[in-house]
């Protein structure tokens, strides 16, 4: 009698553990699944729903690339990136970083209104520098990808 009711106890505790790491295995795969939302978002890979029930500022430059062409050494030459904000909500630059020191930026802080226009201001200092240059500016903002790359390139003699 004795060894049924354990057995019993046994065969329910077996239960009782199988459930629940069932359950936690379930728990576990739903919320993976709203990581997976979150990173493609974070990813710029989001489906069009989530785009528009979040709503994302966006950029359009009137160029990306400037072309400073040949320049002297020495010389300190700069380029406006002009941009509208076609988005649907602010448009906010956290932050701009230059792939060399040589490379120095100007923007207006303020966020941008749905609708407005701004520039973002590039001055390259060719001191130092020699032959083809190709400088990077990553914008951080708060757009669906969260950046935006600019490029100036010069021929410097």
């Amino acid at each position: 009698m004795k060894k049924i009711i354990l057995f019993k106890i046994l065969n329910y505790l077996y239960y009782t553990v199988y459930l629940l790491v069932l359950a936690i295995f379930l728990i576990q795969c739903s919320s993976d699944k709203k990581t997976k939302i979150e990173n493609k978002v974070i990813d710029g890979k989001a489906s069009e729903q989530i785009i528009m029930t979040k709503g994302f500022p966006k950029f359009e430059f009137t160029k990306e690339l400037h072309k400073f062409g040949e320049i002297s050494a020495g010389e300190i030459v700069v380029c406006d990136f002009f941009f509208k904000n076609i988005g649907s909500k602010d448009l906010v630059i956290k932050n701009i970083e230059t792939s060399c020191g040589c490379t120095a930026v100007k923007w207006d802080k303020k966020p941008v209104a749905i609708g407005e226009e701004s520039h973002i201001t590039v001055e390259f200092d060719s001191k130092g520098r020699y032959g083809k240059q190709y400088k990077v500016i990553t914008v951080f903002c708060n757009t669906l990808y969260g950046t935006k790359e600019l490029v100036i390139t010069a021929q410097v003699k």
